[in-house]
């Protein structure tokens, strides 16, 4: 009996691992999730049509994950890794070979947590498959890599923009692009100028503007630190602050940002907590964690009313990640930031939207809402399934 054949997906980060397999038909076979990595906490979460199953590695790195999801596995004729910094060399899927590999690995300094982990798990499976079961990389950047200039470019000497290949790349594309695409595919008289500004909400955050199809702006720039508010990273903040810091407070530049990327945010305003459900049960009872929620959601609105002016209008918002998709107070107060242009949620839908299964689209706008509003269960995963099938011709 021929063994089903497969695809495998692997997304790495710095202290998580996420595989997924599918079959040739895009339907789930499983998802495989290695958490808390380096810590005596790792553990692995297996969901199938089986069930969930857990359990405590052995070793937590991809080979115990490889091993263990491998009675499931079948024949696997390709694997995509998500790649998060992708500069401006690879602006689509690209077939993994050593000279790929080379140029990658100049992009490190660009996304270091990421983009190494990235590198370590398309080198596991190198050396779990050998070389016969061909690899991609699937680039976070990619979708934004056609933003106009004067969108992407920063207002500094062009010399230096030009010698440090220095502009604002745009992360959680993978995410972006899937939202778009899943908005296209269940909802009627989406067509090339249809405008949509898109949330991804999590522990990182940014927004985008889609024109049909096509992303015009993003919040998140040169590094994922840029725009808005997120659990522990500062978001847009005043450059001259970072000198100020190094000299007043005595500290180098990579303390600066080392406190803006893992210190600030939620978390630093809060001085409590970098999760926004437990911000929400302090919000009447601690000034702190009020102040926090209401940079996050003024933040939001900010770049909300921008980018709904580079659109010139909108036809839906879609909100994603963990916070986009289970939050919906947040949610509320977001869209109320602009409900002067006659967009409006319905409440009690609104209320009941929470832990969408991955693909899932819910509306949550009144009838009579100047723009759709919809909540979308992110699926990186499958989009990295998407891809590496379409670039094998399957």
């Amino acid at each position: 009996m021929a063994l089903l054949k497969t695809l495998l997906v692997v997304n790495s980060g710095s202290s998580s691992l996420k595989v997924s397999l599918f079959n040739l038909e895009q339907r789930r076979i499983l998802d495989a999730h290695l958490k808390d990595i380096g810590s005596k906490k790792a553990a692995l979460t297996i969901t199938s049509s089986k069930g969930t199953k857990e359990s405590t590695p052995e070793k937590a790195d991809l080979r115990f994950v490889l091993d263990t999801i491998s009675p499931e596995s079948g024949e696997i004729v390709a694997i995509g890794h998500r790649f998060v910094h992708g500069g401006d060399r690879f602006q689509s899927t690209t077939k993994i070979t050593p000279k790929v590999i080379a140029e990658l690995k100049k992009l490190v300094d660009l996304a270091p947590l990421h983009n190494e982990a990235c590198l370590n798990g398309i080198e596991e499976c190198r050396e779990y498959f050998g070389n016969k079961v061909e690899q991609f990389a699937v680039f976070d950047t990619a979708f934004f890599s056609d933003i106009p200039a004067y969108a992407s470019q920063y207002a500094i000497p062009q010399e230096i923009t030009a010698k440090y290949h220095i502009k604002r790349y745009g992360f959680h594309g993978i995410s972006h692009a899937y939202l778009w695409h899943t908005y296209q595919e269940h909802v009627l008289d989406v067509t090339e100028s249809s405008r949509v500004v898109t949330l991804h909400l999590g522990n990182g955050c940014s927004m985008a503007a889609i024109r049909g199809g096509k992303a015009l702006d993003t919040s998140m720039g040169f590094t994922p630190a840029e725009g808005l508010v997120m659990a522990t990273r500062a978001g847009d903040i005043d450059s001259a602050i970072l000198e100020y810091l190094c000299i007043h407070d005595d500290k180098s530049p990579s303390e600066v940002l080392h406190t803006l990327n893992f210190k600030s945010g939620l978390l630093g305003v809060s001085n409590e907590s970098s999760s926004m459900e437990t911000l929400l049960k302090q919000y009447d009872k601690k000034p702190a964690c009020r102040l926090a929620v209401d940079m996050f959601v003024y933040r939001a609105v900010k770049y909300l009313g921008g980018y709904i002016a580079v659109l010139g209008g909108v036809d839906a918002l879609l909100f994603s990640g963990g916070i986009g998709e289970n939050a919906a107070i947040i949610r509320q107060r977001i869209v109320d930031g602009v409900q002067w242009l006659g967009i409006k949620i319905d409440v009690q839908m609104n209320t009941q939207v929470k832990g969408l299964t991955p693909g899932t689209i819910q509306r949550i706008h009144v009838p009579n809402s100047k723009a759709g509003v919809f909540v979308v269960a992110t699926d990186e995963n499958m989009f990295i399934a998407n891809e590496i099938q379409a670039a094998l011709h399957l």
